[in-house]
């Protein structure tokens, strides 16, 4: 396989989506085992992987089905309109669908190796909700449906299966405090996935793809984003009154919230001007990993001292670095690709890993 094809490929598979899925899957292991519990590496790198090969399917599929109106959009970015290789023939559409049942086969093989019931069960209704985001007959993106289903999947499900892994019969404390931490981070997803089909909602509606912004209208659509963001972090408060979550998670998470609510004011602002709604996605999606992010962290710092700079506690890092190292990248590309002008030219050198 060239260089070229094997680039072209994991453009396809949206790769530089691939580092928001570990932030919640080791979110999760990091909340079973915080209070001194033993971490299991080899369970971790099991799950990690299979969450990987998971998400990745999910692009495969979403690229082969999302064609006509990824074919449709004369405005796309690095992170809405596909990754483009369907629409401009670099790669054929049976490609796509190959790569997405051979991602189907290896995830449902991972998850028979999982060590338990519950955690294979995990993987398995995942494994049927990444599918049914975007292949009939469940088609979940064209129903309204496309952006709870990512809520479940990527911040109830991953950081659930994460959790199971490293601690299969949880006390009630341990299960409260997930609960309530993993709720603002699923309602900031719901509303992010909103401000991505914001941007592709005019190609979508022409092909009748029914995203919930496409079903609702733009009117509706922007109040459930500023009311999503508001109960978001008001249930901070309850994970504070009413679980033993650290108050170094909670404050982090909250210190997101300047970010959050420049993003409510951007998509208030801006949804009618696409040119001004241009980096909005991006900053949405920043918005989302940062609170993800910010919750990892505090579970790391909440740990005793002397377990802060081991091995493991890295491991648990390691999402952090990932994302850090993703973010500064696109960021600085922003400064010349984040722009409608700039797109062809960039879509074109195939930047938009």
């Amino acid at each position: 396989m060239s260089m070229n094809k094997l680039t072209s490929i994991l453009s396809l598979g949206r790769i530089k989506f691939l580092c928001y899925s570990p932030i919640l899957y080791t979110l999760g292991a990091a909340i079973a085992t915080f209070q001194n519990e033993k971490f299991n590496i080899l369970y971790f790198i099991l799950g990690q992987i299979t969450v990987w090969i998971t998400h990745m399917m999910t692009h495969f599929y979403n690229e082969y089905y999302d064609l006509d109106t990824d074919s449709l959009n004369e405005n796309p970015s690095p992170w809405t309109g596909g990754s483009r290789i369907l629409p401009q023939g670099i790669l054929s559409s049976q490609t796509s669908m190959r790569l997405a049942i051979i991602t189907t086969i290896l995830s449902l093989g991972f998850s028979l190796l999982m060590p338990s019931f519950s955690t294979r069960i995990i993987c398995w209704v995942s494994l049927i909700l990444s599918w049914g985001y975007s292949a009939p007959p469940l088609a979940l993106s064209r129903k309204g449906l496309g952006e709870l289903d990512t809520a479940i999947v990527l911040n109830i499900l991953t950081p659930l299966l994460g959790f199971v892994l490293q601690n299969d019969s949880p006390n009630l404390e341990r299960v409260k405090i997930f609960l309530l931490v993993i709720l603002p981070l699923s309602i900031i997803e719901y509303i992010r996935m909103m401000v991505m089909n914001v941007a592709d909602i005019k190609c979508d509606a022409a092909v009748g793809k029914e995203t919930l912004s496409v079903k609702i209208g733009m009117d509706k659509t922007v109040k459930i984003h500023a009311a999503g963001m508001v109960i978001a972090y008001l249930s901070l408060a309850l994970a504070y009154q009413y679980s033993e979550v650290p108050l170094v998670v909670i404050l982090l998470i909250l210190s997101t919230a300047p970010l959050g609510f420049l993003t409510t004011l951007w998509v208030y602002k801006y949804w009618q001007d696409s040119q001004k709604f241009f980096p909005v996605p991006f900053w949405a999606s920043t918005h989302n990993a940062l609170a993800a992010l910010s919750a990892l962290l505090g579970f790391i710092i909440s740990q005793p001292l002397e377990k802060l700079f081991s091995p493991l506690t890295q491991i648990q890092a390691f999402p952090i670095y990932l994302y850090l190292a993703v973010f500064l990248y696109f960021y600085f590309k922003s400064r010349r690709s984040y722009s409608p002008n700039s797109v062809e030219v960039e879509n074109q050198k195939i930047q938009s890993l």
